[in-house]
């Protein structure tokens, strides 16, 4: 079958950079699948495109995101799952940093051989248009992988000469061996990819199908990057146009999106159905219940924050959770993010949101000393997350604007992989780290804290990549 020449195709590819298959003589087997053979017509490439899409693994940076911060505690029927990450065992050859860099850059690989495919191949009318739109959804999963790897691997998103990552816009060799390009490189080249594909997708793309890209998630992309480019005005402008496309979900549909049940607020969503990556089995053995064997619960820390009013706290702790008191050591807070649809451990991941965009526009605001506007935004989001009128925040200044602006953004996206980078990005102009409540951190007999000036905000570049290129620096402390 057609569909399974592509995947063997796309499957060939190794994970890491310049791990293409080359047979060292050359030899050519009878009925080998190469470039030439695998595109034949447009249906290839979109069965191609969608293979990329069945790549885009995000589990492993929810897995790191929530244990190596503060959301977690040791769960009871822990045997130690996490221990080393959660004591801030951090070095090149973790698992962890390898699966988040060795994932990307497959992501690369995969979308760069079918933009080959598009490259060989010219059609007319509306199968012109057709191969545009999976030009353009490749170009802007290439940029999301790229910007994913930029913000995990790069020391310091504001120095235009250090060191960020390889940039791989073609299918390497297997004798690779790149350098690191810098953050002004990095940023320009993912840029490129999502105006180029702003240019190709169709303005007849459906809107409502979230979970493939269209000209609204590449604008929410640009969001992404505009923030980290300081570019705030620009963040601001894509950012509420896609909240008046998309607004901020309500209480019931905020339940049902993250139940499957509904779209909800999502702007580009991961899809995962049976025989897919079981996300929530990323926190328990069996199933989302207490007697499905819990490894990994919600932390003392976050559960305080939790006001009982706001939805956020029903959707994030389960229902069969026991709380015995504050900061208990016998409380079990179990986690309710992920609570299986088409099987117990599977959910679609919900990669960008409306919540996100406004909580973009909020901080670009406080960062333009727009402190009543970044406050009014704040509002608006808590409006919907309580069901009624909260009181309009007073910020005094940016430091105490940022600090509350990192707290909701805790709320909003625990265990939807972006608490790191939060602290990372947002906790280095408030010099704020990591900072675990007491009961938590005894949970696995680990550190409370992590200062934000440390090295390992910084993620390392992965030992198996060191060993195959002898060009590539590693980053400082590694």
């Amino acid at each position: 079958m057609k569909l399974n020449k592509i995947k063997i195709f796309l499957a060939s590819t190794g994970l890491l950079l310049g791990a293409s298959c080359n047979d060292a003589r050359d030899i050519v087997q009878d009925g080998i699948i190469s470039d030439q053979n695998v595109w034949e017509n447009v249906n290839d490439l979109q069965l191609g495109l969608n293979s990329v899409y069945g790549q885009y693994s995000f589990e492993n940076q929810i897995n790191f995101n929530g244990i190596f911060t503060d959301n977690i505690k040791r769960g009871t029927s822990s045997n130690g799952q996490g221990q080393g990450l959660y004591n801030f065992n951090l070095i090149p050859n973790t698992s962890e940093a390898t699966s988040i860099y060795a994932g990307n850059y497959a992501g690369i690989n995969y979308a760069n051989r079918v933009l080959n495919g598009v490259e060989t191949l010219e059609f007319e009318g509306a199968e012109q248009e057709q191969e545009n739109n999976i030009e353009a959804q490749l170009l802007t999963l290439r940029a999301i992988f790229h910007f994913n790897l930029f913000q995990y691997y790069t020391e310091d998103y504001s120095d235009p000469n250090g060191l960020a990552i390889p940039i791989v816009d073609y299918v390497p060799e297997i004798t690779a061996t790149p350098e690191r390009n810098t953050v002004s490189e990095v940023l320009a080249f993912i840029n490129a990819d999502l105006d180029r594909a702003s240019e190709l997708i169709s303005s007849e793309t459906v809107t409502g199908d979230y979970f493939y890209i269209n000209a609204n998630t590449i604008n929410a992309v640009k969001a992404q990057v505009a923030l980290i480019e300081a570019n705030y005005q620009t963040a601001i402008n894509l950012a509420e146009e896609l909240v008046s496309k998309y607004p901020l979900s309500n209480t019931d549909e905020y339940t049902a999106m993250f139940r499957d049940e509904a779209q909800g607020e999502a702007i580009f969503s991961l899809a995962r159905g049976q025989g897919d990556s079981q996300v929530a089995g990323l926190f328990y053995f069996n199933t989302v219940a207490l007697d499905g064997d819990p490894y990994l619960e919600v932390s003392n820390g976050l559960y305080n924050e939790l006001n009982s009013q706001d939805v956020r706290k029903e959707v994030i702790v389960g229902p069969e959770s026991q709380y015995i008191g504050e900061d208990s050591e016998n409380n079990i807070l179990l986690i309710n993010k992920y609570p299986g649809s088409v099987e117990p451990l599977i959910n679609d991941i919900k990669l960008i949101r409306s919540s996100e965009m406004q909580l973009i526009i909020a901080e670009a605001k406080a960062r333009l000393n727009d402190l009543a506007g970044a406050a009014q935004a704040i509002k608006e989001l808590r409006d919907v997350r309580f069901g009624s009128t909260q009181p309009l925040p007073n910020y005094s200044n940016l430091n105490n604007a940022l600090s509350e602006i990192l707290k909701e953004r805790r709320l909003e996206f625990a265990f939807e992989g972006k608490r790191y980078l939060d602290i990372k990005r947002i906790g280095k102009d408030i010099n704020r780290g990591i900072n675990r409540n007491s009961t938590d951190c005894a949970s696995f007999s680990a550190s409370c804290g992590l200062p934000r000036q440390d090295y390992r905000f910084t993620l390392p570049i992965p030992q198996l990549e060191l060993n195959a290129n002898s060009n590539i620096t590693q980053n400082t402390g590694y």
